[in-house]
């Protein structure tokens, strides 16, 4: 799974603010200012997330995710970010990041909730993180900063949650967030007013919209086609439920020897039983907050005729049953 390369632009920015130097966070071969093109290169989650842990080591300052929001740009997200900039309202700009938000992370998952009252943006991380809270921020963070660019700076959610625990010192996040921001929540969310989501915004063009959404569209299917991870993830979707995946079966249906298949996916530091892990995880921990599907339907789904070494598999993904987190779904 990867992420949109040119956030590493946003990271490298704020990390200059603090007087330090950038480069002893981010690899090289990751990004370098006025290095080889980024606009369409992405970068693994794994690398993404290091970079900006080692980039808080480096300042000393936990809330530095915090701070990438003075330098959110609506070109950190390509099409996807100037067509926030031209949508109607910040509704439809929030919904255009749910359905596009594979563009800029395909380790995460987004949902629009809307209420009677007002509008809900939930972020869920689809696997579990060694360091969640850095994520956590920067995606709140980057989020309200886009809705500010939108509809001007005094903007304030009504709620901001945060599962990471109370900081020592939660002036910056206050700072930032505003009063609203709560922490160790159940979930990552962020809150609008109807008032808020639904006000015509001076710069909305619909026919710019449009075209930046044919031009994410593209992206996307460019990105499932041409990358060998994401083909073998889409082949893999595909062949789970009939419980016969193999990487001679994958090999075959990407037209290349079982040989080349393993040397493509070890340039990549991917091997088949990770990638086949990898893609159970990601159905697994969308699917189980489907109420449409039984637990049983998941485990079919995922390739498993045997519910109880679904039920352990699982347990080793996530850190609880199956059981227990479709029941965590219900009440969130």
């Amino acid at each position: 799974m990867s992420v949109y390369a040119p956030l590493l632009g946003c990271l490298w920015r704020t990390i200059e603010s603090y007087g330090a130097d950038p480069g002893l966070a981010i690899d090289e071969a990751l990004y370098r200012p006025g290095g080889k093109k980024l606009s369409l290169d992405r970068v693994k989650f794994s690398d993404f997330n290091d970079a900006l842990n080692r980039a808080i080591d480096l300042v000393k300052d936990p809330a530095l995710a915090i701070r990438t929001a003075q330098f959110t740009h609506p070109s950190s997200f390509g099409a996807l970010g100037h067509a926030w900039l031209v949508s109607f309202n910040l509704r439809s700009a929030l919904k255009r990041t749910e359905r596009y938000q594979r563009m800029v992370d395909e380790k995460s998952d987004i949902k629009v909730l809307e209420l009677p009252d007002r509008v809900c943006v939930t972020y869920r991380m689809l696997r579990k993180r060694a360091t969640p809270d850095a994520i956590g921020d920067f995606h709140q963070a980057q989020l309200l900063a886009m809705c500010r660019l939108n509809f001007g700076s005094k903007l304030e959610p009504i709620e901001i949650n945060l599962t990471r625990p109370k900081p020592v010192d939660p002036s910056p996040w206050i700072d930032f967030f505003g009063p609203v921001v709560k922490f160790d929540q159940a979930d990552i969310s962020l809150v609008l007013s109807n008032e808020q989501a639904d006000k015509p915004l001076t710069v909305s063009n619909a026919e710019l919209a449009i075209i930046h959404d044919k031009s994410i569209q593209q992206y996307l299917l460019t990105l499932g086609r041409n990358n060998i991870l994401n083909r073998s993830r889409m082949y893999l979707t595909e062949l789970l439920p009939s419980g016969r995946v193999t990487e001679d079966g994958l090999a075959r249906e990407l037209n290349m020897s079982t040989r080349t298949l393993h040397r493509k996916l070890r340039e990549n530091n991917m091997t088949f039983r990770s990638l086949l892990e990898e893609v159970r995880t990601d159905i697994s921990g969308r699917y189980i907050r489907n109420q449409n599907y039984t637990v049983t339907e998941i485990a079919f789904l995922l390739g498993y005729t045997d519910i109880s070494a679904f039920s352990r598999a699982f347990k080793n993904w996530f850190g609880h049953s199956p059981t227990d987190a479709r029941e965590q779904s219900r009440v969130n």
